[in-house]
Order: C-alpha cells, then sequence, then structure tokens
C-alpha cells in the first residue's frame, strides 16, 4: 500500500491547489518510456467464477478438477483464505465445502459477480501494465493473475513470483454494506473501488519485487515504502499520484504545496532513525492521518516524502536499473546520495 496539513496546509492548499495539483497529475511526463511493441501475454483466471461453479452435491470431484487448473493457487487458498482457523485438523474438502456454502460467502460472490462479471476492461490494463514491468525487468516473467472472493482477507496479493491474487470483494464500492466501518474505517473503503484495482496490484507486484525494510527505523521504512511507490509510478504512470497513495486530490495538493515544510517537521521530530513504534507508525503506516507530523497530515505521509527522495536519487543516478536502485539497501546512504532537496511551490 498516505491523507491534509492543517496548520502550514489549509494556508497553502488554496494559494497554490492549481500549480500543485499539475505537479502532481503530471509530473512522470518526461519518464514514461513508448512501450507499444512490446508483446506480452496476459492471463487472468477467474477462480471465483470456477469456484462458486462447483456442485455442491460433488464438492470432491470439483475439488480435484481444480487442483489440475490451479495447482499452484489452490494450496494457497485452502490455507490463506478458505481454511476455519478454530479447526486445525480441517481437510482440504472441509474448508472448500464449508467457503462454498456459507450463506454470507455466496452472497458476497454474487455482489463480485453484479460488479465484476465481466474483466475484459481490467485485461487491458494490466496488458499495459505488463509491458512497463518488461521494459524495467526483461528477464522477470509476467506474473499470472486470478481473481478470487476471499471473504475480506486482501485487495492484491503476490502468492509467488509468478502468481499474483486479486481479491474482487475488495472492490465493490465505499458505500458497500458488506464493509464494517469497525473494521474499515472509512479512509480505507475510500479506496474499495474499480479505480483502485490496477494500483493495487501494481503495489502488491512492486512490493514482492521490493521485499522486506532492510531495517527498523522509520527512515528505513519511508525509503523502501517510497521505493515501492517509485516503482509504482513507472508501471502505472497515467494514474493520477492522489489514487496510488490512496488520498484525496485536497490531501495530494496539500503534500505538494507544502513538501518543505514537512521535511522540516520530520527533522525537527528527530523521528528519521527511530524504531517503529506505536507513536510514529502513522508516518509509514495506513492510517486516518498523521496528526504527529502535523494535526491533518495524511497517514503515510513518511512514505511520500520517500517516494521524493527516491525521485531524486534516480534523478541523479539515472544510469541505474530499477533492480539496482532497489538493491542499494543502505537508507542512510540512500539519503546522503539522493543529496534531497524539498521544493516549495510559492
Amino acid at each position: 500500500m498516505y491523507r491534509n496539513i492543517k496548520y502550514v496546509f489549509t494556508a497553502v492548499i488554496f494559494l497554490s491547489a492549481g500549480i500543485a495539483f499539475y505537479q502532481c497529475q503530471n509530473q512522470g511526463t518526461d519518464k514514461t518510456p513508448d512501450v507499444s511493441d512490446i508483446a506480452v501475454q496476459v492471463h487472468l483466471d477467474r477462480f471465483d467464477q470456477a469456484l462458486f461453479a462447483l456442485d455442491t452435491a460433488n464438492i470432491e470431484a470439483g475439488l480435484k478438477d481444480l487442483a489440475a487448473k490451479y495447482p499452484d493457487f489452490l494450496p494457497f487458498f485452502l490455507m490463506e483464505i478458505a481454511h476455519d482457523e478454530t479447526n486445525p485438523n480441517e481437510s482440504p474438502l472441509e474448508a472448500i465445502t464449508g467457503f462454498v456454502t456459507a450463506p454470507q460467502v455466496r452472497r458476497l460472490n454474487d455482489s463480485c459477480q453484479a460488479a465484476y462479471r465481466d474483466l475484459n476492461w481490467l485485461h487491458r490494463d494490466l496488458e499495459q501494465m505488463m509491458r512497463y514491468y518488461r521494459y524495467y525487468f526483461p528477464q522477470k516473467p509476467v506474473p499470472r493473475f486470478v481473481g478470487a472472493v476471499t471473504e475480506f482477507v486482501g485487495d492484491a496479493y503476490a502468492v509467488n513470483d509468478t502468481l499474483l491474487m486479486i481479491g474482487l470483494d475488495m472492490f465493490l464500492g465505499e458505500n458497500f454494506s458488506g464493509y464494517d466501518p469497525q473494521y474499515f474505517p472509512r479512509y480505507l473503503r475510500r479506496q474499495f473501488q474499480k479505480d483502485y484495482m490496477t494500483t493495487k496490484i501494481a503495489m502488491a507486484l512492486s512490493s514482492r519485487i521490493a521485499g522486506p525494510p532492510p531495517g527498523e527505523k522509520i527512515l528505513d521504512y519511508m525509503i523502501h515504502n517510497g521505493k515501492i511507490l517509485w516503482l509504482m509510478d513507472r508501471l502505472l504512470p497515467s494514474v493520477p499520484d492522489s489514487i496510488k497513495m490512496g488520498y484525496t486530490r485536497e490531501q495530494m495538493e496539500g503534500c505538494y504545496a507544502n513538501e518543505k515544510e514537512v521535511w522540516a517537521r520530520l527533522l525537527d521530530m528527530n523521528v528519521l532513525y527511530q524504531p517503529l513504534n506505536n507513536k510514529n507508525q502513522k508516518i509509514v503506516m495506513p492510517s486516518p492521518s498523521a496528526d504527529n507530523v502535523f494535526q491533518e497530515a495524511p497517514g503515510e505521509i513518511g512514505n511520500w516524502v520517500g517516494w521524493q527522495i527516491v525521485e531524486a536519487y534516480m534523478r541523479r543516478n539515472s544510469d541505474l536499473s530499477p533492480g539496482e536502485m532497489l538493491n542499494f539497501k543502505d537508507s542512510q546512504q540512500f539519503l546522503e546520495k539522493a543529496k534531497y532537496k524539498p521544493r516549495r511551490v510559492e
């Protein structure tokens, strides 16, 4: 997988909104390669439809067919999604039977089919994304994509290097009645819609490529998550930054309008070299706000700053491949070599 900064933001947003919004929506126009001649073959399988087409009177035979068609995905689905954690001795047949016959899951699947019976549009989006993927990572295989109903387990997840799951039930619209506000607050539900699907897929793929953070300091997370956002930006150059960050348009404008103030505040807090803890995790973890930075700063604003640091680093090292950039794990040296100087909109 970022929210307004009232002290500084409110005063500046309206003065600089047009300039800042133009910057954040168009900053990638000079870094978008021509990939029209790159051929890719994208496979988008509908595990969701195959699963709920099983004959509930003979699920055992259907399970064998699923195992033959989805030998790499079915074990993951059984263990991570269908399995009843309260029953450690549950068999695969019991797990799949319990999942597909549960009334609430069948209703959820009905909602997914009503919204996404046809995913041709997504297939086209994935083809374009994979052209960029092949451009930046020519040696990596194009992953296979599998649509699933997960009962709210996840939106997109890279099962391995060649398989990525898309949880269709996490894109049914922010007002979908199945999203319990106790577990899914509004800042998250805003992203549970069709416009975010390719972004969440790009995030899952980029996170898989980037691997885990190199350390536990806030700076480690900022740079690491900034690298993920940098990769997402290359895979989806035409998607607005606000979508990539999960911000509203106004929040995104505020970030660009107040970049210098945000960086100064992070330095003043002496937080960069602190280990991740309950007090500072809002800076780099999903949260409605990072009010310890500024009263209404968007959550994960440190990741956005990390993205700007990575951009600065790559501008100074334009000959490096994405893989070489990702392999530079020393966050302090990365920051020093980036020579990051935040912009200020006048």
